[in-house]
């Protein structure tokens, strides 16, 4: 397996995790990710998308500040550990996103959802499930 740095990684994982570009990191991977920044955009988008309420926008952009900023703390814990499996990284991406999007459920209507759903969500918690399937089945 290759080795990847430390930012490639959390660039990657956020990447996955959100459907918008991080060219910005991708290009200069010596950048600090802006998580405040990256929840931001991605609260706006779904508004646009979703057509959520003023309220919803609020407690979407909450969750996304809040789970992206755990998930790049847990990153950087790892670095300073100096952990270089991918595996332990795509773990705790999947912790964080699963988190987001349980919470994302209860504030979009079942037709937001849907959409939300349709958009890629749909596919990245499939994807989740078959990495936590795998991962039971390993032990």
């Amino acid at each position: 397996m290759a080795f990847y740095s430390p930012k490639m990684i959390i660039a990657g994982l956020l990447t996955v995790s959100c459907p918008f570009t991080l060219a910005a990191q991708e290009t200069a991977p010596q950048k600090e990710v802006n998580v405040e920044e990256l929840a931001i955009k991605e609260a706006e988008r779904l508004a646009d998308l979703l057509k959520l309420e003023d309220w919803q926008v609020f407690y979407a952009d909450s969750i996304l500040r809040h789970d992206y900023g755990c998930l790049h703390e847990e990153v950087k814990t790892l670095q300073r550990q100096q952990i270089s499996r991918s595996e332990v990284y795509q773990l705790i991406q999947d912790k964080w996103m699963e988190q987001a999007d349980n919470a994302l459920e209860k504030v979009f209507t079942p037709e937001q959802w849907k959409k939300y759903l349709k958009d890629g969500a749909r596919k990245r918690i499939k994807e989740r499930e078959k990495r936590k399937k795998e991962r039971t089945q390993e032990r």
